[in-house]
């Protein structure tokens, strides 16, 4: 299989809290992160969520010091592959990390 996608990912142990709004309602999920990379996120999450759904994401994740971390960004669902019990979900940014915006998971890249 061919890889086409343009940004590398990497691992990362951490959490992320996903927000969106259906119906007029705020709603929450808890997933693991599974890898990010400057224009996206995959998560693991027992929930499915809808493809083109935008969400708000805060990333919780341990730094390379042993601290943990956030950072926060938004964008939107690209995919949602059910695996077994749990379901793969991926997340394009709005817009790409970036060192002001997102002071410790740009350590990552730059």
């Amino acid at each position: 299989m061919i890889n086409k996608r343009r940004n590398t990912r990497i691992p990362i142990s951490g959490v992320a809290k996903i927000e969106f709004e259906d119906q007029g309602k705020i709603h929450s999920i808890a997933t693991v992160i599974a890898n990010v990379s400057l224009r996206g996120i995959g998560v693991y999450a027992y929930d499915p969520m809808k493809v083109k759904t935008a969400v708000s994401i805060t990333i919780t994740f341990v730094f390379s010091d042993g601290s943990l971390k956030t950072d926060f960004l938004t964008g939107r669902i690209i995919s949602n592959k059910k695996i077994g019990n749990t379901y793969f979900i991926g997340i394009q940014f709005n817009e790409e990390i970036h060192p002001e915006n997102q002071p410790y998971l740009s350590t990552c890249f730059f």
